[in-house]
């Protein structure tokens, strides 16, 4: 943080409340109008800035007055200035006001040591609540500049949160010492984040044998692995020092003069300058024109730390503008997306196909720790390269790796998981022709899983382009979600199916197909324009109007947005997928088409995660013995709700209802669906918000027995 900002520091706790449904009664999503308040905080983690992190110690120049000594002048405001409010944090803008009258975060409303831009503090506190609408709504300007003041939802309807904390994977007892000491055994990176049921006026409430109502649930953080190519021996070091770049060098020189500096910290700040001298030889940049080799702090001098969001723009931090207007330090530019420059470039340089020709790349950049500490050195066998960057599966199967947020980790890579998947015809393709397989092309037999690069594909972002949905949970409306595989490869690939294996199952080898995915990206329609003259702006599916792409209002492109991630829906049977908001968020998301996974809801205004985990934790998590999984949290958060202790996949109904003795809610007694609990599953995920006040006559009339066991029969695997 000392160098360079990727993205913010930035891991949210989120959760729900249900009054379970004792003696048949229906459950209650729980609210402030029922006299409660949820308290959190993370186990053994309750800072970061210090011998943890460095941010708020990290000067930047936030008021763009020239000098690094006013308030506030540091990188943990310097990030978020492009982001405003007027008033509140409920996206009030009162009558008149101006852009002078903007509050914006981390210069008006500056960031409190060791908490989120909200304000809520790592130490622990209350959640806030967000209601129908959802909540912790900023702003932010667009490329169009006649679209000003455009609200960000940051926190979807329904949900207690504690947003943007800048939380670390270190504990407490666990960090003694300068930061300069930190080692990778020091890395936790599935953090215990706890949340505790108390009264309105902030008493615990209890049980009545005295336990007090608290769960605990996941929050993955960790860092990513540059410091393997970009120091020491790696391929970005090597080639710096070829091109008579030295800067990166003596950064390694001077933090190994400190006693108590480790090889990773001094990597990990080597690594940081090799980047930087890098992007000055090949950008024309000039990050490192002040670059002080024997300061002990600020050694980009009068240059401060760089935010690579400065000039590439990026939806994750609701940059749409570039370059940043409130950028200082260094003359800002517009460039291509964050994730499309990052991507593009390192899938061209450094492809690294395994024996299949999937990139290694995704599973080598991205973080790889375990959460036992043991596990996080080259002994780890499953470690996808060696300390310098050199991928260890090139003739064998990347899915056989591990560790981090990705691979091995939940459903998607766990062997053990069990039917009924609930799969459409895309879905099927996926399990015959990728995980079902080994990195010959030879079934296995077992489950080798997905990978990265099986969700983040042109066949998903084609899917959406082609939505037009009426009905989310039914998919009535135009789409070819639901179609025959033969239909899906004529829209996708127009009937070519070795072009379609290509972009289903993408590789490095040959054509790229991986680099090609960001290289060549479409931008999805935003919006239609109806004006001759000017800006009159219609949904996208307005039936007149020139189409206005998602690119000419975000300088971040649609990436990360409901139009370009990977939905549920693209590989899983109706229900089975995720929520048409209507376009409440907009625009992460938008009207007759699929919201992201983790803004969408389901019966009785659930979240879909709170039962089956957030994005690359999906339940049921991989489990190999407690010593050599590696998210061990996860696993544990599962057995919370389980039934009988050692189920641990996506929470059942009797979590929060009265069951018969097939799991199905009493509620269903004496329907078709009583004895069916699968075909009862098929029906919670069929109903939407707007069905939990009807009554069951009403309910099974509208998603009948036959609807629902049609979609298990069908779907199963």
């Amino acid at each position: 943080m000392s160098y360079c900002c990727v993205i913010p520091p930035y891991n949210s706790i989120q959760a729900q409340a249900v009054e379970s449904g004792r003696f048949g009664r229906l459950p209650k999503l729980l609210s402030p109008n029922d006299n409660v308040k949820l308290y959190y905080y993370t186990r053994d983690n309750s800072y970061s800035e210090g011998n943890k992190m460095k941010y708020w110690s990290v000067p930047k120049d936030v008021d763009a007055d020239g000098h690094f000594d006013s308030p506030g002048d540091n990188m943990a405001n310097y990030v978020w200035t492009h982001l405003f409010i007027y008033k509140d944090l409920e996206g009030t803008i009162p009558q008149g006001a101006k852009d002078k009258d903007r509050l914006r975060i981390g210069r008006q409303v500056r960031v409190r040591i060791d908490s989120g831009p909200s304000g809520k503090p790592m130490s622990g506190g209350y959640l806030e609540y967000a209601g129908k609408h959802g909540g912790n709504i900023v702003m932010t300007d667009t490329l169009v500049p006649q679209v000003k003041n455009l609200p960000i939802t940051l926190t979807a309807s329904y949900i207690w949160d504690a947003l943007g904390l800048p939380l670390t994977a270190f504990n407490d007892s666990t960090r003694t010492g300068t930061i300069r000491s930190v080692t990778e055994k020091d890395f936790q990176p599935f953090q215990y984040s706890t949340v505790e049921l108390h009264t309105g006026d902030g008493k615990a409430m209890r049980s009545k044998d005295g336990k007090p109502y608290s769960y605990f649930g996941t929050n993955p953080v960790d860092i990513p692995n540059c410091y393997a190519c970009h120091s020491r021996n790696g391929k970005a070091a090597q080639m710096a020092r070829d091109e008579g770049l030295k800067y990166s060098d003596e950064e390694y020189k001077y933090w190994k003069s400190y006693p108590d500096e480790s090889e990773y910290m001094a990597r990990l700040a080597e690594a940081s300058i090799n980047i930087l001298s890098l992007h000055d030889k090949h950008h024309n940049t000039t990050f490192l024109s002040d670059y002080k080799s024997d300061a002990p702090g600020n050694r980009l001098g009068k240059v401060g730390a760089v935010n690579c969001a400065d000039c590439h723009g990026d939806n994750v931090s609701g940059n749409l503008q570039e370059p940043r207007a409130t950028a200082t330090g260094y003359k800002a530019v517009k460039s291509k997306p964050l994730t499309e420059a990052i991507h593009s470039f390192h899938l061209a340089m450094v492809p690294m196909p395994d024996g299949a020709g999937r990139s290694q790349a995704c599973q080598s950049c991205h973080p790889t720790h375990f959460q036992n500490a043991s596990m996080n050195d080259d002994s780890n066998p499953y470690r996808v390269t060696d300390r310098y960057g050199e991928g260890r599966f090139s003739k064998g199967d990347i899915r056989n790796s591990g560790g981090g947020c990705y691979v091995r980790r939940d459903a998607h890579s766990n062997p053990d998981a069990k039917p009924p998947f609930f799969l459409n015809e895309y879905g099927k393709w996926q399990l015959e022709n990728v995980s079902m397989r080994d990195e010959h092309g030879k079934k296995t037999g077992e489950l080798r899983g997905l990978y990265c690069t099986n969700c983040h594909t042109k066949v998903a972002q084609k899917m959406y382009a082609l939505d037009d949905l009426v009905h989310d949970s039914t998919q009535e409306g135009k789409t070819i979600r639901n179609k025959t595989l033969k239909e899906i490869i004529d829209a996708v690939a127009g009937g070519d199916s070795k072009k379609f294996a290509s972009l289903a199952d993408p590789k490095a080898t040959g054509d790229n197909e991986v680099l090609k995915y960001y290289s060549e990206h479409k931008s999805a329609v935003l919006v239609k324009n109806v004006a001759k003259k000017g800006l009159d702006l219609k949904p996208w599916n307005h039936p007149s109007g020139g189409a206005v792409p998602y690119n000419a209002a975000s300088a971040g492109n649609d990436w990360w947005l409901a139009a370009s991630e990977p939905h549920c829906a693209d590989c899983h049977i109706a229900p089975f997928v995720e929520q048409d908001t209507g376009g409440k968020y907009f625009p992460i998301d938008q009207p007759n088409k699929y919201s992201l996974y983790r803004y969408s809801k389901g019966h009785g205004s659930l979240a879909c995660q709170t039962c089956h985990e957030s994005t690359h934790g999906l339940y049921s998590t991989r489990y190999e013995g407690d010593d050599r999984t590696v998210d061990i949290t996860t696993h544990q958060q599962a057995l919370q709700y389980s039934p009988d202790g050692k189920y641990s996949g996506p929470v059942t109904c009797a979590a929060c209802h009265t069951v018969n003795e097939k799991g199905v809610p009493l509620q269903l007694a004496g329907t078709e669906y009583e004895n069916d609990y699968w075909a009862s599953v098929t029906l919670a995920h069929y109903m939407r918000e707007y069905d939990q006040k009807k009554s069951i006559s009403e309910l099974i009339k509208k998603y009948p027995y036959k609807m629902s066991k049609e979609a298990v029969t069908k779907g199963w695997k």
